[in-house]
């Protein structure tokens, strides 16, 4: 076994000298080693003497750039490439030898003058145990592309989802962020799209249960409660979870405890919130002079003599006392991030616990949006004998989002810079001006005045029993409940945008699903043979969800002061309801074989049935099967440098849930109908049966390498994947004598390959000195469709332009004329053309050249799917300090920019963007001329379109470790101070907003709420 673990770090006897030179310069790119000391003597150690000898491992192999300290001081050296080194050490000193991937080992000196040191190869380090579906496996055997975040990295940036704290972290997964509002979630893709139609997020599983209502649900959970997540990436890996793993599975794994005396942990953090970027609009100097030339355009480039008709007498004060009011700045402010946890873990041999407390609370930059969670967990684990163990995690959250109004910021953009917030005693305005037009935003944020609460409990509380039959044969049987609560009640007074002085209205919905899963894994783990060993893996699923839904909303409050409550109070009210349940019952077998370590081989067979799907089509199978050869574990890798060398293959199916809980039987609609010479209210279909419904199917081959270089110190994953999707739902068009438009039909086709690459290096390792690691990680990949359900008389599939779905294209692609710039007033083109041409209105490309604009002259302008993305994050140490620099890019996608359709028209009733638009004076093709006779300029669409590639400072931190001459004074085990910046930089040609934030590619228009950057000071620590 030792011969194997040494062979699995590596060897280098009788290494060439052409490799010595490559490696020694290798280890002086890479590792930054050097053969002299970096500190000076201590001066306490008064008798010096030189002390020398060789570092090598215990067969005797040299172990260039280990690390030797003197214990107790910061004085050190780093073996040269032999192995060698020297040091000056009092005679009475203790050296310490350290080097990744071994144990670290003491030494006295006693007055030698030659010490050589063996260390020993850290076995926990070679065997770390990995979470895979329905179990775990050694990560040297793993022969499916997983990727790993552990709690370290998922403190890096401060928030409210653990989701949102993998962002960059990992090549493939995807995370935009889709508002600034506090407690929003974000948008997760792992390896692109596959459907067109149906979800293309991820599956979500906690402590082994898969959770009802996906990516909602992290935000139930506290990120410090959790001890790593697995993501799952291709279909060997997913094809465990069937239907439901087509899109990538998250594992999620809570802390639990330990062994040993009781540790109780505390953390607080605080931090200050603000605006990342906001946007430029017009002052009320430059909105004027935007009205004066759009009423030239109207005029046939002149203004009567009486301006003032123009303008109210509002703005006529502020045009003569040069006031301008910046809305935005009233409404956008500062905010605040608060976080605390309290923490308690122990155990003893029989029995271990881990347990917290934690409250979060976000104050959003927009005064009526905030979000507060409180959340609790404990998880036990009880060894009854040999036989029998049991444990529990139990899971409650109750949180609160205040989600606000989308017209404040809406309004705020959009209203008149020459209207003024308030009369002359300070009273709020309802109109700032007397057009009548825009309200004024400040109203929305009146306490009381517009209240869009969202409440949620969840109730989340698996138990196991295991049972070990007998050696190697194990079974477990777990029950997980999954409660989640929701209300959400509305309120509009009569004095916001919705209602514009009218009765006010309100609304409450309630929304309770009732889950729970319940499952039996039988395990057979063991060597057959001296180097060949078996893992079965046998489970039986079975997964039920009931969701109750129900609505009540009025009119003609009485009293504004009541809100969404005493609705029955008003005059006018509405009541519906629904209910919607499923139960998905599953079974699956997966067998794990090895020969040796090095020849490994992992198939596994899974059966879903639904009762979404009709008789006949209720079972569907999802097979996935890999290999992996550990290259490095052969004896020929035996004197190299290469410390880890697997390549490894994979192809898996697996399914989208993608038809919905009683669609296959066609779903009824009220209608009315004569009965006699009266109206009655009857029932009809709604859509066509169609029992036929299945699952879309992904089919995935995946090939990769994953490796490793000098004992570890550099590792990493490439991976190349191709996904074919088949059975994509989609409406297929029916004659107008069937008596519907369309049936919904198993008929697309998709295909996404990419390319993924990461790596992670331990650049410097000096635990007394100076350390750094490096992380960074790149993927790109390309999303076509295939098969849509239009065909040609040949049966091929062609282009739906109602959609702007294209064969051979992305999933989302933006299909418009193409701007090329302003008609100016001295083209002749103008004279001669059969089409309309105007100076100053937007020149388009005429892709036909046939003189005319028409729809044929679109073409793809963009898509939302970036050329590739990831993220670089180093970390820096130095005895007790500690400096983390992270960034995060996507680059290559473009957006259509909504907020640029509604505030960039030039249309002079509205504030405007501050943009070069064209005049006789000023002949810019950058934008059109100012306009009154329409909302929008001709061909306005074009205008919205933006690379937003982008780099951003997603966090940089400073935090001290105090040293243990302190911490055991206050009766500490560790204390730490971390001041910390999220979002402080963001490097784009997108002059507006954050280009990350958006719904899905689309920038949320006038509703966006800005995304935050954010300082903070944190403090934790450990009892």
């Amino acid at each position: 076994m030792k011969k194997q673990m040494n062979e699995a770090i590596h060897a280098r006897r009788g290494v060439p000298v052409w490799k010595k030179i490559f490696l020694q310069l290798s280890l002086l790119a890479f590792l930054g080693v050097h053969s002299t000391s970096y500190a000076i003597t201590d001066p306490d150690l008064s008798i010096q003497q030189q002390v020398s000898g060789t570092v090598t491992d215990d067969a005797g192999i040299p172990l260039p750039g280990a690390s030797i300290v003197v214990k107790g001081t910061t004085v050190g050296t780093v073996a040269d490439f032999d192995g060698k080194y020297t040091i000056n050490v009092a005679s009475n000193g203790v050296l310490v030898f350290s080097y990744v991937g071994f144990q670290p080992k003491e030494i006295a000196v006693n007055g030698k003058t030659t010490l050589n040191a063996s260390l020993e190869v850290d076995s926990s380090l070679l065997d770390e145990v990995v979470v895979v579906g329905y179990g775990t496996q050694k990560k040297g055997e793993v022969t499916a592309a997983i990727a790993s975040v552990d709690a370290e990295q998922l403190g890096i940036v401060q928030t409210s989802s653990s989701i949102d704290a993998v962002k960059g972290q990992i090549s493939g997964v995807d995370i935009q962020a889709s508002g600034g509002r506090p407690g929003q979630t974000s948008t997760v893709r792992i390896r692109g799209r596959r459907s067109i139609t149906a979800s293309n997020d991820p599956l979500y599983v906690v402590d082994g249960i898969p959770l009802i209502d996906g990516s909602e649900s992290m935000s139930d959970i506290n990120p410090q409660d959790i001890a790593s997540m697995q993501i799952l990436k291709d279909a060997a890996a997913t094809a465990v979870y069937g239907s439901r793993g087509a899109n990538g599975v998250i594992l999620v794994s809570t802390n639990r405890g330990k062994v040993g005396k009781t540790q109780v942990r505390y953390s607080s953090q605080i931090g200050l919130t603000s605006a990342a970027r906001l946007v430029d609009m017009m002052n009320g100097q430059e909105y004027a002079e935007m009205k004066r030339e759009a009423r030239r355009s109207s005029w046939n480039g002149t203004i009567p003599a009486d301006v003032d008709v123009f303008f109210d007498p509002v703005e006529l004060k502020s045009i003569e006392e040069g006031r301008s009011t910046d809305w935005i700045d009233l409404v956008v402010g500062n905010g605040y991030q608060t976080n605390h946890q309290l923490g308690v873990s122990g155990g003893s041999e029989n029995t271990t616990f881990n347990s917290s407390i934690g409250y979060f609370k976000e104050q959003g930059i927009i005064s009526n949006q905030d979000y507060e969670r409180f959340s609790g967990r404990i998880n036990i684990d009880h060894r009854i004998n040999d036989i029998f163990k049991v444990g529990a995690s139990f899971l409650i959250s109750n949180s609160i989002q205040n989600w606000g109004s989308n017209a404040t910021m809406g309004e705020a953009l959009a209203i008149n810079p020459l209207g003024v917030p308030y009369d002359d005693e300070g009273n709020l305005l309802f109109l700032p001006t007397n057009d009548g037009i825009r309200t004024n935003p400040l109203n929305e944020l009146v306490d009381g005045a517009y209240i869009d609460e969202r409440k949620f409990t969840r109730i989340f509380a698996p138990i196991f029993l295991d049972i070990n039959i007998a050696e190697g044969l194990n079974w477990t049987t777990t029950f997980g409940p999954d409660i989640r609560l929701g209300r959400r009640g509305q309120f509009r007074g009569s004095l916001t945008n919705d209602n514009r002085g009218g009765p006010g209205d309100a609304s409450i919905t309630h929304f309770d699903t009732f889950g729970y899963t319940l499952e039996n894994l039988l395990t057979f783990d063991k060597a057959i043979t001296d180097n060949q060993n078996l893992k079965v893996t046998l489970l039986q699923s079975t997964q039920n969800s009931r969701s109750e839904f129900s609505i009540a909303s009025v009119t003609g409050i009485p009293y504004e002061s009541q809100a969404f409550y005493n609705l029955g109070s008003a005059d006018n009210s509405i009541v519906d309801s629904s209910l919607s349940e499923w139960t998905l019952n599953s079974f699956m077998g997966r067998i794990n074989y090895d020969i040796a370590g090095k020849y490994l081989f992992q198939a596994s067979l899974r059966a879903d049935g639904s009762s979404r799907l009709a008789e006949g089509n209720k079972w569907k199978y999802f097979p996935g099967v890999s290999a992996g050869w550990r290259i490095s574990q052969e004896d020929f890798m035996a004197e190299s440098a290469i410390s880890e060398l697997k390549l490894r293959a994979s192809y898996g199916e697996v399914g989208n849930t993608s038809v919905a809980p009683y669609q296959t039987a066609g779903r009824l609609q009220g209608t009315a109908y004569a009965f006699g010479e009266e109206s009655a209210l009857g029932f009809a279909l709604s859509e066509i049966p169609n029992a036929a419904l299945g699952w879309e199917v992904s089919k995935t081959l995946d090939i990769g390498v994953d490796y490793g270089l000098f004992n570890g110190r550099i590792n990493g994953a490439i991976d190349w994947f191709r996904t074919n999707t088949v059975d994509i739902l989609l409406d297929r068009s029916l004659p107008f004598t069937s008596g519907y438009n369309s049936v919904l039909q198993n008929i697309g086709a998709t295909r996404t390959q990419g390319l993924e690459f990461a790596v992670s290096a331990g650049i410097l390792d000096n635990p007394n000195g100076f350390s750094w690691k490096m992380d960074f990680n790149v993927a790109g990949y390309k999303e076509e469709i295939v098969e849509l359900a239009l065909k040609d008389e040949n049966g091929n599939p062609v282009d739906d332009i109602g959609n702007n779905w294209f064969i051979g294209q992305p999933i989302r692609v933006w299909y418009d004329y193409e701007k090329i710039g302003i008609y100016q007033a001295d083209e002749e083109a103008l004279a001669n053309s059969q089409e309309q041409k105007v100076p100053g209105e937007i020149r388009l490309n005429d892709l036909d050249g046939d003189g005319l604009i028409t729809p044929d002259d679109r073409k793809i302008l963009g898509t939302d799917t970036p050329d590739f993305y990831g993220g670089f994050n180093n970390k820096f140490s130095y005895k007790g300090l500690e400096l983390g620099v992270f960034f995060y890019f996507r680059q290559g996608q473009t957006i259509r920019s909504d907020f640029h359709a509604s505030n960039n028209s030039l249309f002079a009733r509205y504030n405007n963007l501050d943009v070069d638009y064209w005049t006789i004076d000023n002949p810019t093709n950058a934008n059109p001329r100012p306009n009154e006779n329409q909302e929008s300029p001709r061909n306005g669409s074009t205008l919205r379109y933006f690379d937003s590639s982008f780099i951003k400072l997603r966090n940089v931190s400073l935090g001290y470790n105090l040293p243990n001459s302190i911490t055991e004074k206050l009766g500490m085990q560790e204390l730490k101070l971390t001041l910390s910046g999220q979002n402080l930089l963001i490097i784009t040609d997108y002059e507006t907003f954050d280009p990350e934030v958006s719904e899905d590619a689309v920038s949320a228009g006038s509703g966006i709420v800005p995304s935050n950057k954010m300082y903070s000071l944190s403090l934790s620590a450990k009892f």
